[in-house]
């Protein structure tokens, strides 16, 4: 079997040319897997064959750590079926049924005032299915952060990173604080092109190890100054997760289980993927049911806490949710590059409504519209996610789904 760190790389090259729209290619491309029970017997590559079983199962293609289920699982609940929706989607008017069809979902949620108005799944995926959602992660690194805040684990937001992380002594982290990694806008360089092997992601899954995370990171260049640019890099991520390791003295998975997954009350066990070292990839790599996914989604809504139990400090959604400098705000901004805003491992739509959503490669979403109290979950094997415009459409039509649930 090879080593994960190499399935990781071949795993990021893997998803680049699926991206390319060329999984034959992929074919090639062997990430491998283990005989046992836990990690199944793997595929040639991810994206080859069927995907959306590939996306339930990716304990078959990379090593995993667990959390438990939660043993006081929150029940949601039956779904009422009561939605009923059709939009404009690429220019043509859209059902819901067809919107399923149209971008590949295997699982689309709407919850409304805490009830779920619509459940449907596809392509094999249940209740019960374990479906990757890659980037999506970011978010949940984000929700663990304010809490290591809370707990005194890290002291302000303005801190240096070097403070917590005094090997990244390169003049590239000169005036870098840990919110301007949260916020995507360290200035780090770092090209996150899947499709070059001499890309920064394809290098550091390549060089860690024998590098560590650390030694790669302090020898990139400086991009933009702190602070005025926001440039999504996974790498910022990641820092992020060798931060909560170092300042909580536990790995991600036992600080997610304990601080997050059990106090939300999560269903099923959720998984997450190792490196070689078997450090949590917090760039992307968790996998969970749906419903679990929709559980982060509405701690969201209702300001960090389930029930009477605060699970996140307070203020901490409405920082973690709301673009407070010029170069993170939504829209045509030439100090981003992308029309989405951004904030701390959160994205705002282009045309935001006080809307906000964790999202991942291939089409997973966790949307939430405050105002109308609304949550949903979108989980995909969709290929077409990776061309910008049909992203953003299909971003519009999940805030449709959103605002006409206010009228």
């Amino acid at each position: 079997m090879n080593k994960p760190s190499r399935q990781l790389s071949s795993l990021i090259l893997a998803t680049a040319l699926g991206a390319s729209a060329a999984t034959t290619q992929a074919a090639g491309v062997t990430i491998g897997g283990t005989e046992s029970d836990e990690q199944g017997s793997g595929f040639t590559a991810l994206f080859s064959g069927d995907r959306f079983e590939n996306f339930r199962h990716m304990k078959r293609f990379v090593p995993t750590s667990v959390m438990s289920p939660s043993p006081k699982p929150w029940q949601l609940g039956d779904s009422s079926d009561t939605l009923s929706y059709s939009g404009d989607f690429l220019g043509e008017e859209t059902s819901l049924e067809d919107f399923i069809a149209l971008s590949d979902t295997s699982a689309l949620l709407v919850i409304k005032d805490g009830q779920i108005i619509y459940e449907q799944y596809r392509h094999g995926d249940s209740r019960d299915s374990l479906h990757t959602s890659f980037s999506v992660a970011k978010s949940f690194t984000s929700a663990l952060l304010g809490i290591a805040l809370a707990e005194g684990h890290i002291d302000s937001l303005d801190d240096p990173l070097r403070k917590y992380l005094p090997e990244l002594d390169s003049p590239t982290f000169d005036g870098v604080t840990v919110e301007h990694v949260l916020q995507m806008s360290s200035g780090v360089r770092f090209d996150e092109t899947y499709t070059d092997p001499e890309s920064d992601i394809n290098r550091m899954t390549a060089q860690v190890p024998p590098m560590t995370y650390l030694e790669y990171i302090n020898q990139l260049e400086r991009e933009h100054a702190p602070g005025t640019y926001n440039h999504y890099a996974s790498v910022n991520t990641q820092l992020l997760g060798i931060l909560l390791v170092r300042v909580t003295g536990e790995s991600l998975t036992d600080y997610m289980t304990s601080r997050l997954w059990h106090p939300l009350g999560m269903e099923h066990k959720g998984l997450w993927t190792l490196d070689e070292q078997g450090i949590e990839l917090a760039m992307g790599g968790l996998a969970a049911s749906a419903r679990d996914y929709a559980k982060l989604g509405l701690l969201y809504l209702n300001d960090g806490l389930r029930g009477d139990q605060r699970i996140l400090p307070e203020g901490w959604v409405k920082a973690s949710v709301t673009p407070d400098e010029p170069h993170l705000m939504p829209g045509e901004n030439p100090n981003s590059s992308s029309v989405s805003g951004y904030q701390y491992q959160w994205w705002t739509p282009r045309n935001w409504d006080g809307d906000y959503l964790a999202r991942g490669i291939w089409g997973q979403n966790i949307y939430v519209h405050p105002e109308n109290r609304v949550v949903i979950v979108k989980l995909a094997a969709d290929q077409k996610n990776f061309d910008p415009a049909y992203k953003l459409a299909y971003i519009d039509y999940l805030q449709d789904i959103a605002q006409s649930l206010g009228e």
